[in-house]
Protein backbone atom coordinates (compact mmCIF):
# COMPACT_ATOMS: atom_id res chain seq x y z
CA UNK A 1 0.00 0.00 0.00
CA UNK A 2 1.21 3.50 -0.86
CA UNK A 3 0.06 6.46 1.24
CA UNK A 4 0.60 10.02 0.07
CA UNK A 5 1.21 12.53 2.85
CA UNK A 6 0.91 16.18 1.95
CA UNK A 7 0.20 19.65 3.29
CA UNK A 8 1.86 23.02 3.09
CA UNK A 9 5.21 23.95 4.60
CA UNK A 10 5.10 24.00 8.38
CA UNK A 11 1.85 22.03 8.63
CA UNK A 12 3.25 19.04 10.55
CA UNK A 13 4.25 16.46 7.92
CA UNK A 14 7.52 15.66 9.71
CA UNK A 15 5.71 14.69 12.91
CA UNK A 16 3.37 12.43 10.95
CA UNK A 17 6.37 10.83 9.24
CA UNK A 18 7.77 9.97 12.70
CA UNK A 19 4.49 8.21 13.47
CA UNK A 20 4.69 6.30 10.17
CA UNK A 21 8.28 5.25 10.86
CA UNK A 22 7.32 4.09 14.35
CA UNK A 23 4.64 1.89 12.74
CA UNK A 24 7.36 0.30 10.58
CA UNK A 25 6.37 2.02 7.33
CA UNK A 26 8.93 2.93 4.69
CA UNK A 27 8.92 6.75 4.41
CA UNK A 28 10.17 8.62 1.37
CA UNK A 29 10.70 12.35 1.79
CA UNK A 30 10.29 13.91 -1.67
CA UNK A 31 12.14 17.06 -0.53
CA UNK A 32 15.21 15.00 0.36
CA UNK A 33 15.06 13.25 -3.00
CA UNK A 34 14.74 16.71 -4.56
CA UNK A 35 17.77 17.99 -2.64
CA UNK A 36 19.78 15.04 -3.95
CA UNK A 37 19.05 15.81 -7.59
CA UNK A 38 20.19 19.44 -7.05
CA UNK A 39 23.69 18.44 -5.92
CA UNK A 40 26.61 18.66 -8.36
CA UNK A 41 26.37 15.54 -10.48
CA UNK A 42 22.68 15.18 -9.59
CA UNK A 43 20.02 14.68 -12.26
CA UNK A 44 18.81 18.32 -12.23
CA UNK A 45 21.99 20.26 -11.39
CA UNK A 46 23.06 21.30 -14.88
CA UNK A 47 19.60 22.24 -16.10
CA UNK A 48 18.86 24.35 -13.01
CA UNK A 49 22.25 26.08 -13.05
CA UNK A 50 21.73 26.94 -16.75
CA UNK A 51 18.11 28.06 -16.25
CA UNK A 52 18.61 30.20 -13.14
CA UNK A 53 22.19 31.43 -13.57
CA UNK A 54 25.17 31.86 -11.31
CA UNK A 55 23.30 33.99 -8.75
CA UNK A 56 21.78 30.83 -7.25
CA UNK A 57 25.17 29.12 -6.83
CA UNK A 58 27.22 29.01 -3.64
CA UNK A 59 30.96 29.79 -3.78
CA UNK A 60 31.72 26.04 -4.05
CA UNK A 61 29.51 25.78 -7.16
CA UNK A 62 26.70 23.90 -5.43
CA UNK A 63 23.14 25.20 -5.79
CA UNK A 64 22.30 27.40 -2.80
CA UNK A 65 18.75 26.22 -2.04
CA UNK A 66 18.01 29.35 0.03
CA UNK A 67 18.93 31.62 -2.91
CA UNK A 68 16.98 29.43 -5.33
CA UNK A 69 14.00 29.49 -2.96
CA UNK A 70 14.00 33.28 -2.73
CA UNK A 71 13.94 33.46 -6.54
CA UNK A 72 11.16 30.94 -7.14
CA UNK A 73 8.90 31.76 -4.20
CA UNK A 74 8.63 35.38 -5.35
CA UNK A 75 8.00 34.58 -9.04
CA UNK A 76 5.30 32.11 -10.06
CA UNK A 77 6.75 31.58 -13.55
CA UNK A 78 10.16 30.66 -12.14
CA UNK A 79 8.53 28.28 -9.66
CA UNK A 80 6.75 26.58 -12.57
CA UNK A 81 10.06 26.31 -14.44
CA UNK A 82 11.77 24.75 -11.42
CA UNK A 83 8.91 22.28 -11.03
CA UNK A 84 9.04 21.36 -14.75
CA UNK A 85 12.73 20.54 -14.36
CA UNK A 86 12.60 18.72 -11.02
CA UNK A 87 9.26 16.90 -10.78
CA UNK A 88 9.89 14.30 -13.54
CA UNK A 89 13.34 13.55 -12.13
CA UNK A 90 12.08 13.23 -8.55
CA UNK A 91 9.18 11.03 -9.75
CA UNK A 92 11.58 8.70 -11.58
CA UNK A 93 13.77 8.41 -8.47
CA UNK A 94 10.78 7.69 -6.18
CA UNK A 95 9.34 5.10 -8.57
CA UNK A 96 12.72 3.39 -8.49
CA UNK A 97 12.75 3.50 -4.65
CA UNK A 98 9.31 1.84 -4.33
CA UNK A 99 9.60 -0.60 -7.25
CA UNK A 100 10.15 -3.80 -5.25
CA UNK A 101 9.19 -2.52 -1.80
CA UNK A 102 6.86 -4.66 0.34
CA UNK A 103 4.60 -3.31 3.09
CA UNK A 104 3.35 0.24 3.55
CA UNK A 105 5.15 3.09 1.81
CA UNK A 106 4.52 6.73 2.72
CA UNK A 107 5.48 9.37 0.17
CA UNK A 108 5.75 12.70 1.97
CA UNK A 109 5.57 15.64 -0.44
CA UNK A 110 4.32 19.21 -0.14
CA UNK A 111 3.84 19.15 -3.93
CA UNK A 112 2.18 15.70 -4.03
CA UNK A 113 -0.53 16.78 -6.48
CA UNK A 114 1.60 19.18 -8.55
CA UNK A 115 4.19 16.47 -9.12
CA UNK A 116 1.65 13.77 -9.92
CA UNK A 117 2.78 11.56 -6.99
CA UNK A 118 -0.86 11.34 -5.91
CA UNK A 119 -1.41 9.02 -8.90
CA UNK A 120 1.02 6.53 -7.33
CA UNK A 121 -0.93 6.50 -4.04
CA UNK A 122 -3.76 4.30 -2.81
CA UNK A 123 -4.80 6.98 -0.33
CA UNK A 124 -3.82 10.62 0.22
CA UNK A 125 -3.65 12.21 3.68
CA UNK A 126 -3.28 15.99 4.07
CA UNK A 127 -2.33 17.80 7.26
CA UNK A 128 -3.57 21.34 7.85
CA UNK A 129 -2.45 23.89 10.44
CA UNK A 130 -3.28 27.53 11.19
CA UNK A 131 -1.37 29.91 8.88
CA UNK A 132 0.18 31.98 11.69
CA UNK A 133 1.57 28.82 13.27
CA UNK A 134 2.94 27.62 9.93
CA UNK A 135 4.67 30.98 9.35
CA UNK A 136 6.28 30.79 12.80
CA UNK A 137 7.50 27.21 12.23
CA UNK A 138 8.92 27.92 8.76
CA UNK A 139 10.65 31.06 10.01
CA UNK A 140 12.28 29.22 12.92
CA UNK A 141 13.09 26.03 11.00
CA UNK A 142 14.51 27.60 7.84
CA UNK A 143 15.88 30.84 9.27
CA UNK A 144 13.55 32.94 7.12
CA UNK A 145 11.99 36.29 7.88
CA UNK A 146 8.27 36.30 8.69
CA UNK A 147 7.69 37.98 5.29
CA UNK A 148 9.62 35.28 3.37
CA UNK A 149 7.86 32.51 5.30
CA UNK A 150 4.49 34.09 4.43
CA UNK A 151 5.54 34.33 0.75
CA UNK A 152 6.36 30.64 0.75
CA UNK A 153 2.90 29.80 2.11
CA UNK A 154 1.19 32.07 -0.45
CA UNK A 155 2.98 30.19 -3.27
CA UNK A 156 1.49 26.87 -2.10
CA UNK A 157 -1.94 25.26 -2.33
CA UNK A 158 -4.75 26.50 -0.08
CA UNK A 159 -6.37 24.46 2.69
CA UNK A 160 -9.50 24.31 0.49
CA UNK A 161 -7.48 22.56 -2.23
CA UNK A 162 -6.37 19.85 0.21
CA UNK A 163 -9.87 19.47 1.64
CA UNK A 164 -11.27 18.93 -1.88
CA UNK A 165 -8.52 16.59 -3.13
CA UNK A 166 -7.21 14.51 -0.20
CA UNK A 167 -8.95 11.37 1.05
CA UNK A 168 -8.26 12.17 4.72
CA UNK A 169 -7.62 15.50 6.48
CA UNK A 170 -5.71 15.73 9.77
CA UNK A 171 -6.09 19.01 11.64
CA UNK A 172 -2.87 20.00 13.41
CA UNK A 173 -4.51 22.20 16.02
CA UNK A 174 -2.69 21.03 19.14
CA UNK A 175 0.81 20.17 20.26
CA UNK A 176 3.28 17.89 18.52
CA UNK A 177 2.40 14.86 20.64
CA UNK A 178 -1.32 15.24 19.87
CA UNK A 179 -0.53 15.32 16.15
CA UNK A 180 1.72 12.27 16.50
CA UNK A 181 -1.09 10.33 18.22
CA UNK A 182 -3.60 11.40 15.54
CA UNK A 183 -1.14 10.17 12.93
CA UNK A 184 -0.81 6.74 14.54
CA UNK A 185 -4.60 6.32 14.58
CA UNK A 186 -5.17 7.57 11.01
CA UNK A 187 -2.33 5.48 9.52
CA UNK A 188 -3.59 2.34 11.30
CA UNK A 189 -7.16 2.98 10.07
CA UNK A 190 -5.98 3.72 6.52
CA UNK A 191 -3.93 0.53 6.28
CA UNK A 192 -6.69 -1.57 7.81
CA UNK A 193 -9.29 -0.30 5.37
CA UNK A 194 -11.36 1.58 7.94
CA UNK A 195 -11.24 4.88 6.09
Amino acid sequence: MIIGLTGGSGSGKTTLCRAALDLGYYVINADKVGHGILLKGGAAYNEIAESFGSEILAPDGEIDRKKLGSVVFSDGEKLLLLNRITHPKITAEIKNMIKDRKGVVVIEAAALFESGFNKLCDIVIAVLAPEAERIRRISERDGLSIEDAAKRIKSQKSDEFYIENADIIIENDGDTYSLYKKGLVVFEEATNGKV
